[in-house]
């Protein structure tokens, strides 16, 4: 599969993977609450930036997140 799509395909396919799981968390919030105007106005907000994240923001997040709990 590398072979044939390189490792972009890789890249994209751990994006998605990642943002369907956050996407997922994000909706799990208010499953059992009904949801009020500002949640609405939050979930929608958090909806574009998470649909807005590239593969390098995200590469450099994890690099961020495991340098800090290395430090401590």
């Amino acid at each position: 599969m590398m072979m044939a799509s390189g490792p972009e395909l890789l890249n994209e396919a751990e994006l998605r993977h990642w943002k369907s799981h956050a996407m997922v968390e994000l909706l799990l919030k208010f499953m059992d609450t009904a949801m009020k105007t500002d949640d609405t106005v939050e979930t929608l907000a958090r909806i574009e930036a998470l649909n807005a994240v590239t593969y390098e923001d995200y590469r450099q997040a994890r690099k961020k997140l495991a340098e800090k709990n290395a430090a401590g």
